[in-house]
């Protein structure tokens, strides 16, 4: 249901008074959209084909786990029963693995994982273990902690330097890595600790050729010529916790290819765990094949009308944003506005799930680019959600005006995945001095965003209010909004 306000927001700006509109989305709002529901020129087939099996690839006798493991947004998995454990308990998992064959893009998690998975995450939220992902000559590895509320901290075990030397050492052809995992909760000065080690009887050296200093320094740092690893949690985040009652095999929750990879000997505190016949372990979407329409770039946000994740009823608006692909919006015509007039917006929010490297938008902005985004291109006032993998999402304000001035804070709230949250934006033009300021609160926490002198001057022409996509190449952000209220012109 739309409502117009009777009751206007006072503004003393020179444009005048802005209405308050309210929408709970009971029925279809009738927004604009553009781009937001792309249906994949190819969908992704995806065979999944992995669990127990009787062969010898990984270990020392016949019978191990694993098969093709296929980078899907569908978890599927195959993994035993634990006794729940915290970061507050004591515990530890070793094993063996053999790679056989891998794709580029595909991605493999092995290690203490939680079972409900939202899917979309690209890494499990609430996890400890092995990252692989893989190109078609072989693989990287990383063993990672990601939080219940998905903030991440880790190392590389093979040598990574972003966008300068990214080998794939992990062998393809079915050389046998030995490992182990222990994490101690009271080390690291209290806020826990892991220690990972990795060996293999065959594959002792790696030839790089000549390398730049920086890349020498890493390659020497990782495996095979380092092979113990020690990550201290990041402060708090033993605080904020993780509850593990899995331990197995899971996809990596991004579209992408297939690796065949088996796993071995493995033992979980000590115990070894008994593969001469198939395991009393838990599968899950292993062993099937569908075709996977949540591609990269594949957005598919707008109203939502059976849905209530950010809601009391049914109907929202939201879905999933990729940060990649063509720019799309879905978003309310709310007149003209600039930047001489007091904007402000609240609602509920949910974010589902994320995966890292992925972000999007809420506010105000211009139609007028129908292939840029305003955050980059001008004409925004805002919410970004985004951030780095060891905080997760900020909701922060931002701003572009209409030269492509921007303006965003470094840091402040965060949206916990599967929390309802109430939120809240106001842009006061009068603020800070007559220079204009932009403040954002998402339940108890607040953060203020004040424009610099000269930028409120240099305008935005702000005619819709909704959700919008980046465009940078990275993950999928599934987000949803209900409740709202947002100013429009008259």
């Amino acid at each position: 249901m739309t409502i117009s306000l009777m009751a206007f927001l006072c503004s003393c700006s020179l444009a005048g008074a802005q209405a308050l509109k309210v929408e709970t989305f009971e029925r279809d709002p009738g927004w604009d959209g553009h781009n937001n529901r792309i249906v994949p020129t190819k969908p992704l087939i995806v065979i999944q084909d992995f669990g127990y099996s009787a062969t010898n690839h990984a270990g020392k006798a016949s019978g191990e786990i694993g098969g093709r493991i296929q980078r899907s947004t569908t978890p599927a998995s195959y993994a035993a029963r634990i006794p729940v454990k915290t970061l507050d308990d004591k515990f530890s998992a070793s094993g063996s693995f053999a790679v056989t064959k891998s794709e580029g893009g595909a991605g493999v998690f092995f290690g203490f994982f939680n079972s409900r998975q939202p899917g979309g995450s690209g890494r499990p939220i609430g996890s400890l273990g092995l990252d692989f992902d893989f190109e078609g000559k072989g693989g990287r590895l990383a063993t990672r902690l990601i939080t219940g509320t998905n903030k991440s901290c880790g190392t590389f075990i093979t040598p990574y330097l972003p966008g300068k030397f990214r080998p794939t050492p992990i062998k393809n052809d079915g050389t046998r890595y030995h490992w182990t995992l222990a994490y101690d909760p009271m080390a690291g000065g209290g806020h826990g600790q892991f220690v990972f080690t990795m060996r293999s009887d065959t594959h002792v050296v790696e030839n790089y050729g000549s390398l730049p200093e920086n890349a020498e320094k890493e390659a020497q740092a990782r495996f095979p010529n380092t092979r113990t690893f020690t990550v201290d949690l990041t402060p708090g985040f033993r605080r904020e916790g993780a509850t593990f009652d899995r331990f197995g095999l899971l996809n990596m929750m991004k579209s992408g290819g297939a690796a065949m990879m088996f796993f071995d000997d493995v033992q979980i505190d000590g115990h070894p765990e008994e593969f001469s016949r198939e395991p009393d372990w838990i599968s899950s979407g292993n062993r099937r094949t569908y075709e996977d329409r949540e591609v990269v770039g594949a957005h598919d946000f707008g109203f939502s009308a059976k849905t209530n994740h950010a809601g009391g009823v049914a109907g929202e608006v939201g879905g999933g944003l990729w940060r990649s692909g063509e720019f799309g919006y879905y978003a309310d015509r709310v007149g003209l506005l600039n930047l001489d007039q007091r904007l402000e917006a609240r609602g509920k929010v949910k974010l589902v799930t994320a995966g890292p490297d992925s972000d999007m938008h809420i506010g105000w902005f211009s139609s007028a680019g129908k292939t840029k985004s305003p955050d980059e291109s001008g004409n925004f006032i805002g919410i970004h959600v985004g951030g780095p993998t060891r905080i997760g999402h900020y909701f922060i304000p931002q701003f572009a005006t209409a030269t492509g001035t921007k303006g965003k804070v470094d840091a402040g709230p965060v949206l916990t995945p599967g929390k309802l949250f109430e939120w809240s934006l106001v842009y006061d033009p009068a603020g800070n001095s007559g220079n204009g300021e932009m403040r954002v609160t998402l339940g108890a926490e607040s953060v203020t965003l004040a424009l610099k002198p000269g930028q409120k001057s240099q305008g935005a022409r702000l005619d819709r209010f909704g959700l919008f996509t980046s465009q940078a190449g990275g993950q999928m952000v599934k987000i949803y909004l209900d409740d709202l209220q947002y100013s429009t012109g008259q």
